[in-house]
């Protein structure tokens, strides 16, 4: 005995369907463009710390261009101390190993190794010298 099960047909609007996949793709664009933008401005009360965690942020979803604008805040408004401007100059470095810019990279770096060879290296976290040897080591020779 042979078994079959009727299904009722539903009339399918192909048109329909097309509109909604493109709208799917417009939606999905706009989500993947919003999250690699870059700001124009940061916060002005920011501090170290909220800019730091903003670059992070950015970081963490592979938008290096977002990373290296709060960084570069952090120079900007906070690079009078060394000890800042540091580790800021090597989040910058690492993005540029990341992004296989070994010129910049090698530059960047190499003005934090020299700055641990300074007078000024007592007053740095010796963690980003660690670092910087690291990066140094994958540039091309």
């Amino acid at each position: 005995m042979k078994h079959t099960i009727d299904l009722p047909m539903k009339h399918i609007n192909f048109k329909q369907m097309k509109i909604k996949q493109i709208a799917s793709l417009i939606l999905l664009c706009l989500f993947l463009f919003s999250c690699t933008s870059v700001p124009k401005t940061a916060p002005t009360d920011a501090s170290v710390e909220d800019l730091t965690l903003l670059a992070q942020n950015s970081l963490d979803v592979s938008n290096y261009k977002a990373a290296e604008f709060y960084y570069q805040t952090i120079l900007n408004r906070y690079g009078s101390d060394l000890s800042v401007a540091v580790a800021a100059e090597y989040e910058i470095a690492h993005i540029r190993i990341k992004q296989k810019k070994w010129n910049d990279a090698k530059e960047r770096l190499e003005t934090i190794l020299d700055y641990y060879e300074s007078d000024a290296a007592e007053y740095l976290a010796p963690h980003y010298r660690v670092l910087a040897e690291i990066d140094y080591a994958k540039i091309p020779k």
